[in-house]
This record gives structure tokens, sequence and C-alpha cells, in this order.
């Protein structure tokens, strides 16, 4: 990939923070769909988690929403 003038270091370098993001959001998503919660409190956990992955995921981890009891 040198040819091209990319330096594969560096890409894997500025790739590992993005996949790191996509990963915890997705497990985060994973781990909510586990969850029996409401649809709107489900609706707005998906929403957090993926408007702000970063910030809504480690919410969601801090906060962890429980099964509602009815």
């Amino acid at each position: 990939m040198e040819n091209l003038g990319i330096n594969t270091a560096l890409l894997l370098v500025q790739l590992t923070p993005i996949i790191m993001v996509i990963g915890l959001a997705i497990i985060s998503l994973v781990d909510l769909r586990k969850k029996q919660l409401s649809g709107t409190t489900l609706g707005i956990w998906v929403l957090i988690i993926c408007a702000v992955p970063i910030i809504g995921s480690l919410a969601y981890w801090i906060i962890k929403p429980s099964a509602e009891t009815r």
C-alpha cells in the first residue's frame, strides 16, 4: 500500500479508535436487547447510544438499566 501513498501503520492507528467506538456501541446495543425494558425506555436508550456513541454507551454501562417491574 506504500505505492498508493498510504502508510499502513498510520492507517491502523487511525482506525483503532473508530473500531473501538463502533464496537462499544454494538456491544451496548446487544446487551440492551437482552433486557426486558418497555418500548419507550428501550427506544430512548437506542437513540442515545446511536446519537452519541461514546457518551451514550458509557452512560448505559454506568446506569445499567434494569427490567421494569409491572
